[in-house]
């Protein structure tokens, strides 16, 4: 009987796929364990440390909603994922807001998988569709921090699952949730409502309704600080829009303040020549991830933090796009890019995780480790020699000039929403003249920051 005969071009096609497959996986799977352990980190963001952990922490000392004045303006604004962070706050600290955001960016790449597998996408380019989200600078850090953006982003991706199988209740019930988060969600679904229809629009602003109430409630304005004057521009001048959206491409790739991936620009083209497709479920993810960059662009001032909700959408309109290509030589170069892109960020990711080596294996302590960084927290309050948190039981507290007050150890009242200082114990603030302050300097700390025994 004669022997079959193997056809070893095959197995050498199965085995680069299975290589390239293992490659992509790698960095997924690493970056995933890096931002684990950044959330039992100290938090530096300065977003989390203004208003993100700090409005439920007063909450939890105050029982105060919102608070009048120019430092917490965004007190009345959206608040679902802080709201989630008040019983996390009380018994983990920053740990259980920072897990909240770790498990969103996790959520969102699971999300991308289950779209393209719907999508009947074989297993190596769901992978690399998770790649392209979650192997980004942005979504690494964010990843192990109390911001809300990934949170915002998982609804939003599970939006547009529920969306593309049909099921506009649970896509607008979704969006709703993103409302909640964030007021930016609001150009969202003007987005997925142009590409999916308008009865999205119904569910989306009833879930998200109570935030509207309580804006209303406290200031009269459903939409604060949106025509507020808080906020005096929220778009860029028409030439600077008109330039970043001609070059989206560019304007993509480069880091506003927070680095995505060096293929984001490609993964943009990508979805525009989607838009031709026949394809009609393409066209509409092509859709909303080319709306979506537009719209962030214009947004002023500008921020890749922005772009992070639509990324999803991109990183699948890229994917599919190159499964309509026939030239296998071009699916193997884009492979390999996004092979080289996911290694080039746990590189970068790498080299900043070594600050946090000596505070995670428990060679520093988290107040020194903060101390030495503090050049990174402009603006923000650090106990250093525990003095503030001595001061005598039932003091009142009065803070100025001082703008992250997340670790502030007592109750306290900030100059912004507070015109009388009668009946204050002490003032705490930086950057006074003692002479020609009304009280008495009892202590500076080593970051200068000063307390007053007021008169």
């Amino acid at each position: 009987m004669a022997k079959p005969k193997i056809d070893n071009r095959h197995c050498e096609e199965r085995s680069d796929v299975a290589i390239s497959l293992h490659l992509l996986l790698i960095p997924i799977i690493l970056l995933a364990i890096l931002n684990f352990l950044l959330v039992f980190t100290p938090e530096m963001g300065f977003d989390a440390l203004w208003y993100h952990l700090t409005l439920p922490k007063l909450w939890l000392l105050k029982h105060q909603w919102y608070f009048p004045g120019g430092l917490l303006y965004y007190s009345v604004m959206p608040r679902l994922a802080e709201t989630i962070f008040i019983p996390l706050i009380q018994f983990t600290g920053t740990i259980g807001p920072k897990l909240i955001q770790y498990l969103a960016g996790l959520g969102t790449g699971m999300v991308i998988w289950k779209i393209l597998s719907n999508l009947k996408q074989t297993k190596i380019m769901k992978a690399v569709g998770v790649s392209l989200f979650y192997c980004t600078w942005l979504v690494s850090w964010q990843s192990g921090s109390a911001y809300v953006d990934l949170i915002r982003t998982f609804f939003e991706a599970v939006a547009l699952l529920y969306l593309l199988r049909g099921s506009w209740k649970l896509g607008g019930v979704f969006l709703g949730f993103a409302i909640g988060t964030k007021w930016l969600s609001l150009g969202s679904l003007a987005i997925f409502s142009l590409v999916f229809g308008s009865s999205i629009i119904f569910p989306a602003l009833l879930v998200s309704l109570p935030w509207f109430v309580i804006a209303y409630f406290y200031t009269g304005n459903p939409l604060y600080p949106i025509f507020s004057g808080v906020i005096t521009n929220s778009f860029a001048t028409l030439g600077t829009a008109l330039k970043q959206v001609i070059l989206t491409p560019f304007y993509l790739t480069k880091p506003f303040d927070d680095f995505l991936s060096p293929l984001v620009g490609v993964m943009f083209i990508f979805s525009l020549l989607s838009l031709r497709s026949k394809e009609g479920k393409l066209r509409q993810i092509a859709m909303v991830a080319v709306l979506g960059s537009l719209f962030s662009l214009v947004l002023d001032p500008p921020s890749s933090r922005f772009v992070l909700p639509f990324l999803p959408a991109l990183a699948i309109a890229s994917v599919m796009f190159i499964g309509t290509i026939e030239k296998q030589w071009l699916k193997t170069i884009f492979i390999h890019s996004v092979i080289l892109s996911g290694f080039f960020i746990l590189s970068l990711r790498l080299v900043a995780m070594n600050k946090y080596l000596p505070l995670l294996t428990g060679r520093m302590d988290q107040k020194t480790f903060l101390t030495n960084y503090y050049p990174r927290l402009p603006g923000t309050f650090l106990d250093t020699d525990d003095f503030v948190r001595d001061l005598p039981t039932g003091s009142k507290i009065l803070v100025d000039k001082l703008h992250n007050l997340y670790y502030f150890p007592r109750d306290f009242d900030h100059t912004s929403w507070v015109n009388d200082r009668s009946g204050y114990d002490y003032l705490v603030t930086i950057g006074e003249d003692p002479i020609a302050f009304q009280g008495e300097l009892i202590h500076t700390n080593s970051l200068d920051i000063q307390v007053f025994k007021l008169k």
